[in-house]
């Protein structure tokens, strides 16, 4: 017997399966919540803004997001010359892709 995936839409589930949303939208907020811990113990600053989002990307295709703001959020992530960067958000991808 021949597999026929003709009526598989991988795209499909991609753009809109809920499912899918509410799994982008938990581990968004791992992200936000490692976030606000780590820089709350080493900086004390951006522990209350920092939030989880699914959004679309250019192609249509759902992502996760997670949204850091702040005067010392973006030192924190890169660094500047005075201070090493923490690669807070870097380090949690890189948990997350395995």
């Amino acid at each position: 017997m021949e597999y026929d995936g003709s009526d598989l839409d991988l795209d499909a589930y991609f753009r809109e399966d809920p499912t899918l949303r509410a799994f982008l939208q938990e581990v968004g907020e791992q992200g936000a919540d490692r976030w606000a811990l780590r820089s709350r113990w080493r900086t004390g600053f951006n522990a209350t803004s920092v939030e989880a989002a699914v959004g679309l990307d250019e192609t249509g295709k759902q992502e996760g997001i997670v949204y850091a703001s702040g005067y010392y959020a973006r030192f924190r992530e890169h660094g500047t010359r005075w201070n090493r960067p923490e690669h807070v958000m870097r380090d949690f991808i890189r948990d997350v892709e395995g």
